[in-house]
């Protein structure tokens, strides 16, 4: 099973609003403290469910993507 995740810019992104997320990673929750926070879009074709955003805590996101 393979996932695809893609970096979204902030001209990408709707009109909502969120205050809190947990990274889809570790758990960690974002508090209303996002420096350094990433949102990538996610999907998996296998399951045939739309596209969604993945949230990653700074520490993850540059363990799993990079700096």
């Amino acid at each position: 099973m393979s996932k695809r995740h893609e970096a979204v810019g902030a001209s990408d992104r709707g009109h909502q609003t969120a205050v809190m997320v947990k990274c889809a990673e570790c758990g960690t929750s974002s508090i209303r403290n996002w420096h350094g926070w990433r949102a990538y879009r996610s999907e998996d074709p296998e399951l045939g469910e739309p596209p969604a955003l993945a949230f990653y805590c700074k520490s993850c996101a540059e363990r799993e993507f990079g700096g």
